[in-house]
């Protein structure tokens, strides 16, 4: 779930500190924000097929999720990344 309320905070006080209005980078964090959630997301959504394969022995079902899982991982790792390296400069500028 969003936190507008957050982010129109933000926004706000760095304007008024620095007479410049951030929009764009604030939406570049935004944007970053949904899709490390969304990635965070569809990990769970193979940790729970990945679960029920191992009790019900399925092979099949859990050979997909191994191969799937990884780069959901790694899209999420990405997403984070960018996150931790934007957000200083986007915030302080």
């Amino acid at each position: 779930m969003d936190e507008p309320g957050l982010l129109a905070t933000v926004e706000a006080k760095a304007s008024e500190l620095f007479g410049r209005r951030p929009e764009p980078g604030l939406l570049l964090l935004a944007d970053l924000r949904h899709l490390y959630r969304d990635a965070s997301g569809v990990s769970l959504d193979w940790e729970m097929p990945a679960q029920a394969a191992q009790a019900t022995r399925d092979r099949e079902l859990l050979g997909l999720a191994k191969r799937c899982h990884p780069e959901t991982l790694r899209q999420a790792r990405w997403a984070n990344a960018k996150l931790k390296e934007a957000s200083a400069q986007i915030l302080l500028s």
